[in-house]
């Protein structure tokens, strides 16, 4: 058996929440319903793991809060007034909240518990209590699945851990364009006899129309388009063997999605050439839209070691409407997944024009019209 002090703290928060889910599922003899509160991103009120436990007779909740062991990291009062406050508006109410911590002991923390605890009791809120590292250690030598559990799976064995972001953010805007038209309606001048040199202009134009001044058909740009540049660093102790990167959206927050993969079809190409930078393409390719609203992502360089990164580039058009929208995101490796969500705040952005529509009578005027279609370009 690994003597108490020689237990290793858990090197990464996702193995310290699952300790943390394990172990007071036995102290509340409740292994069977305890859970993990919610998804990374989401609002979790204060609560990371949470539990209906029978000698509280309610809702009890745990705040995982790790803390770096090489700069001797503490929680600060601030941290624990905001996860209280934060506690305050978990549903239903909470009996009972623990701070589980990786840091060491603190009198002076565990006497600010204290003190908030009583205030809480006095309101007739949920009761508080800490339990830092060395006491998660006492708690250890006590509970033995969890003991196990932790000595077998996370002491020895190096953390494999990623982080996937927008070049770095978590969070980006992005602005598809439109075209903003504001119709004018007018009475129609009265104008003069067309003028003989005005009939030959018109007739000439008929005639002799502007000459075509390329081969090349004209392509039509979608400026609704917008790219996503997605990064995975490997943020681990460990090397992550043959990654899997599945991206996906709520099927409703965009209309369009595009893997920026395309063959080869310039004019003037013979099919021969046409096939052969093709299937250099095929083996080259990297990205593939499995579904309307999902992106496979498979690296060919399929092994990346610690403070590598991998990145690729999607383009989506959002829905009309959308303001705020998810991208939900799961690694699949070798021995390890992981899976969170980044965050895209749509900013449309307008051209104005102008459009004046004259007409016969009074009786036809209309009040100003304005209507936002899609801006395309033609190049």
């Amino acid at each position: 058996m690994i003597a108490p002090m020689q237990l290793k703290k858990p090197s990464n928060w996702q193995d310290f929440e699952k300790l943390c889910q394990l172990l007071w599922g036995e102290i509340w003899e409740c292994s069977d319903s305890i859970k993990r509160h919610g998804r990374q991103g989401q609002n979790q009120h204060g609560v990371d793991v949470y539990a209906y436990v029978d000698k509280y007779k309610g809702y009890c909740g745990v705040q995982c809060k790790g803390k770096d062991e090489y700069t001797n990291a503490q929680l600060t009062k601030d941290e624990i007034d905001k996860e209280i406050n934060k506690a305050k508006t978990f549903e239903p109410s909470l009996s009972l909240l623990v701070f589980a911590t990786t840091a060491n002991k603190d009198a002076k923390i565990e006497e600010y518990i204290r003190i908030r605890d009583l205030d809480n009791r006095k309101q007739g809120l949920f009761k508080i209590d800490i339990s830092s590292w060395e006491d998660i250690v006492d708690h250890l030598q006590r509970y033995r699945e969890t003991y196990n559990w932790y000595v077998n799976n996370c002491q020895f064995n190096d953390a494999t851990d990623v982080n996937v972001t927008f070049n770095g953010e978590e969070k980006i805007a992005i602005s598809p364009e439109f075209i903003r038209n504001t119709t004018h309606y007018i009475l129609k001048q009265s104008v003069g006899p067309i003028t003989d040199s005005q009939m030959l202009l018109r007739k000439l134009a008929v005639l002799y129309p502007s000459p075509i001044t390329s081969i090349y058909p004209v392509r039509k740009i979608d400026r609704r388009w917008c790219k996503l540049h997605i990064r995975i660093d490997n943020i681990g102790s460990t090397v992550i063997k043959t990654p899997k990167l599945i991206v996906s959206f709520n099927s409703n927050d965009i209309e369009k999605l595009y893997d920026e993969f395309y063959y080869s079809n310039e004019f003037g190409l013979n099919n021969a050439v046409k096939a052969q930078i093709n299937a250099s393409k095929d083996a080259k390719r990297e990205v593939f839209k499995t579904y309307s609203n999902v992106i496979e992502y498979k690296p060919k360089e399929s092994v990346f070691v610690q403070k590598d990164n991998r990145n690729f580039t999607i383009s989506i058009i959002p829905s009309d409407g959308i303001s705020k929208m998810p991208l939900y995101w799961k690694l699949l490796c070798q021995d390890y997944q992981e899976e969170g969500t980044l965050w895209i705040n749509i900013v449309p952005k307008y051209e104005d024009k102008e459009i004046t529509i004259q007409v016969n009578s009074a009786s036809e005027l209309k009040s100003d019209e304005v209507t936002i279609i899609p801006k395309i370009v033609e190049e």
